[in-house]
């Protein structure tokens, strides 16, 4: 009888050790998360910023996206905007608006755009363009209509983040990732004097011609979910590198381009808000263009994402729970600083700690290289990067010497000195260390 009372005992606190460890540790103060969405969808009347013409159509709407996650009192935001950019006026427009309505510091909502090129783009308030930038965006904004939803936007996105904060409940965090490079390509292949081509729309891009080399390219699609205590998805937020532009420029209307029928899909099949988190995605785009196109690659993301959905690897947010920002002073290069009217552009650069994961924000539409230095230098097990966070930017921007490479990215595009870069990515790890 003793023995089997010292077994008893053994196995009684083996299993009260599994029960402490293993499960989450709800009822104690730790993560709390909540999601909500709201539509952003244009009218028709609308001008499309690339015909000049009324969009005319709606595939499917087109949304703001929020998740507010807390921790010891401190709450985030990040939001997600289903349209090109996030401008740096709109961002501190909708960073008022939530802070008045929520009372969440404007300092700790990141904003992000998924660079959905069949969609408009944030109201520009206060940024600088060059002159060619100004003439494709007239008609755009000089539209009627166009003042009107950029005030619903604002709107909406205030309203989308105080639904998630009013939906805060205890939550576990939990990481996996899938491999989605079969859908994706590198639109600056290498020629054989070590300059590249760009090439937005590959003829066959499993066969590369003229004696081209691949760039490289992070094949990776990140899931993050967020449960609750019955086992319920709060949000599920995805990440990877890939431009929105499967649909553009076939199809005029307004859609989701291929994140939206992904996003519909996990929310579905998954439960609460999917929310799609765009990467550092300026040398990188699908494989085909199209809608049809749409449809295949939108059904393999989504095939890919479930499957990693089955395998997630908890990540338990102690009192790790950091936000992080600055401002870096961008040199403008020389050729169009008059054009701008100055020297330098500010970038703010962004970073969320929660736990072993850290989600870094880079504006503008920074190459995937970027993404790379980051990561290499990262003291994080779990990083991902976001481009077109936060603002415009120097729009395109590659590490030092990729100018000198040539191709469209690093051309009129691209605003910044050689070094801005480099620059981004210092502050990024600074950061990330700090």
């Amino acid at each position: 009888m003793k023995h089997r009372a010292v077994i008893h005992c053994i196995l009684l606190t083996g299993f009260l050790a599994w029960f402490v460890c293993e499960r989450p540790a709800f009822g104690v103060p730790g993560l709390s998360a909540g999601a909500a969405r709201a539509d952003i969808t244009p009218g028709t009347n609308l001008s499309n910023w690339i015909t000049h013409k009324p969009y005319g159509e709606i595939l499917e709407p087109i949304y703001t996206r929020a998740v507010v996650l807390e921790h010891s009192g401190k709450r985030f935001a990040i939001v997600s905007w289903e349209l090109l950019y996030p401008m740096e006026g709109a961002v501190a427009k909708a960073r008022e608006a939530i802070h008045k309505l929520t009372g969440i510091a404007k300092s700790d909502v990141m904003i992000t755009a998924t660079h959905n090129h069949s969609a408009p783009w944030s109201p520009i308030l206060g940024t600088p363009l060059t002159l060619a930038e100004q003439k494709v965006l007239n008609s755009f904004l000089t539209d009627p209509a166009y003042p009107a939803w950029a005030d619903r936007l604002i709107r909406a996105t205030a309203r989308a983040v105080a639904e998630a904060a009013g939906r805060l409940k205890p939550a576990t965090l939990s990481i996996s990732r899938a491999y989605i490079g079969d859908v994706m390509f590198n639109r600056r292949p290498i020629k054989p004097d070590g300059t590249v081509q760009s090439l937005t729309s590959a003829t066959d891009p499993y066969a590369m011609p003229s004696g081209l080399r691949y760039g490289k390219v992070d094949p990776t699609l990140t899931l993050l979910l967020l449960r609750d205590e019955q086992g319920g998805t709060v949000a599920s937020l995805y990440h990877t590198a890939c431009h929105a532009v499967v649909a553009y420029p076939k199809y005029d209307g307004v859609c989701g381009d291929w994140h939206g029928p992904v996003s519909s899909a996990l929310s579905r099949e998954l439960g609460g808000e999917s929310i799609f988190l765009q990467g550092c995605a300026g040398d990188i785009n699908p494989i085909r263009r199209g809608l049809d196109a749409r449809d295949a690659i939108s059904k393999t993301i989504i095939e890919r994402a479930l499957k990693a959905a089955r395998v997630t690897h908890p990540l338990p947010v102690t009192n790790s729970f950091q936000v992080a920002s600055t401002i870096v002073q961008a040199p403008v290069k020389e050729s169009i600083r008059a054009e701008l009217g100055c020297e330098h552009l500010s970038c703010e650069v962004q970073a969320l700690r929660c736990g072993q994961l850290a989600i870094v924000s880079l504006p503008g539409e920074p190459l995937s290289a970027l993404s790379t230095a980051i990561l290499d230098q990262s003291p994080l097990p779990h990083t991902i990067v976001l481009g077109y966070s936060n603002g415009y930017g120097v729009q395109y921007v590659g590490m030092p010497g990729e100018r000198a490479r040539g191709g469209y990215e690093m051309g009129a595009r691209s605003l910044g000195a050689d070094e801005c870069g480099r620059l981004l990515v210092d502050a990024a790890v600074r950061l990330l260390r700090e």
